[in-house]
């Protein structure tokens, strides 16, 4: 049997990943501060603040630890999904919430890399979600940008580094319909100027499904082989 740490699912991909994982027959650990729609006994949730850093890494350690420490897995997989994306010109931003943004979209997920790397005893595979803001330049999204460009690096380090059974995926789901998405847009033009486009592929139709990127993101997981560091994009 697989398991799988899995952040942000209580909506949208996060959500959708481990649904698809539940139903394939992997045990699931989730992460998110709501609790998540998903039932059965091959699913564990733990309401957790990812930005907390202290208290998320200690809950981690103690209840997806001992998960990992319950049988011989035949893989472990983890997806780092959660991610808050903050908006608003640069002399706009405040501390607080830079910090806690860079908290929850890199240092987590980069954190969350080492321990699973380090207290696995089967083959990894990661899969980091990553954005077109990490690697291209959206006025008003510097702290979005920012962040998922670090945890794009981040992910082409730890690839290269660790001498195990390791691949990792970089993926860009393109412009899904989620939550975050919703908050993105709906902020004013002065603070986002990139919202009208993103008003336009609402209007048009043009959100993709969560679904169709968590297929992309399970198949990943579910793969053998490969290159130790991919990047990937929905449709691509």
């Amino acid at each position: 049997m697989n398991i799988a740490l899995v952040t942000g699912t209580s909506s949208g991909i996060g959500a959708a990943v481990a649904k698809e994982l539940v139903q394939r027959g992997w045990q699931v650990v989730g992460v998110a501060r709501r609790q998540a729609k998903i039932g059965g006994e091959r699913y564990q949730h733990l309401a957790l603040d990812l930005s907390d850093v202290g208290k998320a890494t200690a809950a981690i350690e103690r209840e997806f630890g001992r998960a990992l420490d319950e049988r011989a897995w035949q893989r472990v997989g983890l997806v780092n999904n959660a991610a808050i994306g903050l908006a608003g010109r640069v002399q706009s931003l405040d501390a607080d919430e830079l910090s806690r943004s860079f908290e929850l979209n890199a240092v987590m997920p980069l954190w969350l890399m080492g321990f699973v790397i380090k207290r696995a005893k089967a083959p990894v595979r990661v899969a980091n979600l990553s954005s077109g803001a990490a690697v291209r330049a959206f006025p008003g999204l510097a702290a979005y940008c920012a962040s998922k460009a670090a945890l794009r690096m981040a992910g082409m380090s730890v690839a290269a580094e660790v001498e195990r059974d390791l691949h990792l995926l970089s993926y860009e789901p393109g412009v899904v319909d989620t939550e975050m998405q919703l908050a993105t847009r709906s902020k004013s033009l002065e603070e986002f100027p990139w919202g009208e486009t993103f008003r336009r592929y609402h209007a048009e139709g043009r959100l993709v499904s969560p679904e169709l990127p968590a297929a992309d993101i399970v198949k990943f997981l579910e793969a053998d082989g490969g290159e130790r560091f991919t990047e990937a994009r929905l449709g691509a």
